[in-house]
């Protein structure tokens, strides 16, 4: 074994197998020295030459966290109690500073203080997010290459590194492994593709639990390679009211399918035990936030008394380890408060029922935004906000960059420091079960091989194939032509793909078959007043276009691609169609290899499709399977068998 002690600024990565009572962990550092204890070694995180409890990778998980929190300044806690947004970009790796030198080495290539600084950006804020407000939980929603990314995110480590007591820095993400990239994530997508831009309706149509699996064990690993720890997801709210602009990201409108399908990500993203190799979830968004009332506005609503069917994903997830919440904007009838604001849904329920033992983060700028909902609160001044929310449990503020307003509050004696410890400790178990502590750094080159290999893009494939549902079949698919090369009229699809598969004609009436790729999105109507209500109905201008087409007499295939909300499909739309699909965001390949018969429709919905807006405005919004008449069933699904 080589022992060797490491000078700040280089790099030390040992892998030493020990046959003693303990394993020695893989240690990486740049900018602290490595100590030896007997055959062991360790980080001289805060640099005083001794191995400080904390430092210790022997001890357990509490000893480690109290003796940190004992070493913290109120500065340095109240900073973990943020966690605000810095990204990566496709030609920036890190801006340190704004400094005259700063700028001097970012025009020469230069590095400063061991920081290589390659490119500025108005944005940056890399010394006043680590050094000076203390932040340690950063959401990275950029995108880059994952070399780059896998740099940019090392770089950040060693500013963390050098500073004070050396605490990494946990970066989470918004989703990001969707077949094209949306939401929360835009831009190139160069991690492997799976079906839906940020939700679970895909995957959950497969009704593949080894597959879901698989897909936590790929968010894990090339989440990983890159430097990101935490998924702000999964989304678990069920698909109760078909209105609420959030639905797509969940997994189904039955809850018991949501737990399962929750139980296998979680076993694949965070394994039995969370370490080096993998990732924490975020569930969102409690307690539950799709029962809205009419579909929009800020009220959780439950006319047919059914909370505890919301809650049986959040209690499948807490009992698989879950650590962390995303609460949504939304109030809550039970104490008129937003959900962030209310002790009875955070601390009675959360903690005190569920059993909860992790942080409490609020949705992004939820405090600075929204306040508490209830009248006579709104516009109470932003600190009033920070003390309602921390007394009611939370530990977290998304979005937000202003810890010296939790600093105030403590100095007023409006809170008292050890709830600031409390917040502290569950936050900080993040880090440490990552591994972090001792190694927070990731390997570039590596990331490169990772990012999208062949086996993970070919699981991604293999999950958009059998997230697509086959709604109707006249009897024209799978397609096949014993003639020439056919004569494809496409629209929604991209020409490339589709001319693997035939001919791309320029008008329907010159074309064997057309497919027609279409977004179920409708959005608001006028209700007869100044407001709007929540359409789901699928949009008009849409239908005439297929019709159109269909006209013409050529055969036509329809791909709805659902968006936002659950849609209602008028009977028309059957009329003149030769087949019908519900697709999640996939590939345009995949969906070309279902309609030519390379792979056969496997997929289920994961709701009930209603038959009409009588029929939604009717349901109650929290109860699951009330739609009268739907027109497809949940787990409805054709094959071509």
């Amino acid at each position: 074994m080589k022992n060797t002690l490491f000078c700040s600024g280089l790099i030390a990565v040992l892998f030493v197998q020990c046959t003693g009572k303990y394993v020695q962990p893989a240690l990486e550092a740049r900018n602290v020295q490595i100590i030896a204890e007997e055959k062991y070694q360790f980080k001289d995180l805060n640099k005083n030459g001794e191995l400080d409890p904390y430092e210790d990778w022997r001890l357990p998980l509490d000893e480690r966290i109290d003796n940190l929190v004992s070493l913290m300044t109120l500065e340095e806690k109240a900073g973990l109690m943020f966690h605000p947004n810095l990204s990566v970009a496709q030609d920036a790796f890190i801006a340190y500073d704004t400094s005259d030198e700063m700028l001097r080495a970012a025009e020469n290539n230069e590095s400063v203080s061991g920081i290589k600084v390659l490119q500025l950006k108005d944005s940056a804020r890399a010394k006043s997010f680590i050094e000076e407000k203390n932040f340690r939980c950063i959401l990275n929603n950029g995108v880059a290459g994952p070399k780059v990314f896998a740099e940019w995110s090392n770089y950040m480590q060693e500013i963390a590194e050098g500073s004070r007591l050396g605490i990494p820095v946990m970066f989470s993400s918004d989703p990001r492994h969707g077949a094209e990239l949306g939401a929360h994530v835009k831009g190139a997508q160069y991690f492997s593709q799976w079906p839906s831009r940020e939700g679970q309706y895909g995957i959950t149509a497969s009704r593949n639990p080894d597959l879901v699996k698989k897909f936590g064990e790929v968010t894990a690993e090339e989440y990983r390679a890159v430097g990101l720890h935490m998924i702000l997801g999964p989304q678990i709210d069920v698909t109760t009211e078909p209105r609420w602009r959030r639905n797509s990201g969940s997994f189904s409108e039955s809850a018991e399918l949501t737990a399962e399908m929750l139980e296998a990500y979680m076993d694949g993203a965070q394994g039995s035990s969370v370490g080096p190799d993998k990732i924490l979830v975020m569930l969102k968004h409690w307690p539950g936030a799709g029962p809205h009332k009419g579909g929009e506005g800020d009220w959780l609503v439950y006319p047919g008394d059914n909370l505890e069917y919301h809650l049986i994903p959040w209690k499948t997830g807490i009992a698989k380890g879950a650590l962390s919440v995303m609460g949504f904007y939304s109030g809550t009838y039970f104490d008129t408060l937003g959900v962030n604001f209310s002790k009875y849904i955070s601390t009675e329920v959360l903690y005190n029922q569920l059993g909860f033992e992790g942080s409490i983060c609020t949705d992004w700028h939820a405090i600075s935004r929204k306040g508490a909902l209830r009248n006579d609160l709104i516009g109470i001044p932003l600190n009033d906000r920070f003390e309602m929310s921390i007394n009611a449990g939370v530990d977290q503020f998304g979005g937000e960059t202003i810890p010296e307003r939790i600093v105030e509050l403590v100095h007023e004696g409006k809170i008292p420091e050890s709830r600031i410890d409390l917040a502290a400790s569950r936050i900080l178990q993040w880090h440490f079960m990552l591994g972090l502590f001792e190694d927070p750094y990731v390997d570039p080159e590596a990331a490169k091989t990772i990012v999208r290999s062949e086996k993970n893009q070919q699981l991604g494939y293999q999950a958009q194939l059998e997230s697509i549902v086959l709604l109707s079949n006249s009897g024209i698919l799978p397609f096949s032509d014993a003639g020439d090369r056919i004569e494809l009229y496409i629209s929604g699809i991209d020409s490339t793909a589709a001319s693997q598969y035939g001919n791309i004609a320029e008008y329907p009436d010159q074309a064997d078959l057309a497919i027609l790729r279409v977004s179920s999105a409708s959005g608001r109507t006028p209700d007869g007043t100044q407001n709007t209500v929540v359409n789901i109905e699928f949009p008009e201008v849409t239908m005439d276009m297929i019709s159109e087409v269909a006209a013409t007499g050529v055969p036509v295939v329809v791909i709805v691609n659902l968006e936002r909300t659950l849609v209602v499909l008028p009977e028309e739309l059957f009329s003149v169609t030769g087949a019908i699909f519900m697709a999640f965001d996939v590939l345009d390949n995949a969906l070309l290899d279902v309609i030519f018969g390379k792979f056969n429709p496997v997929g289920n919905l994961p709701f009930e499709l209603p038959s009409s807006m009588e029929a939604v405005r009717n349901q109650l919004e929290d109860v699951p399977f009330d739609s009268k008449d739907p027109l497809y069933e949940f787990g409805f699904g054709l094959s071509y068998d």
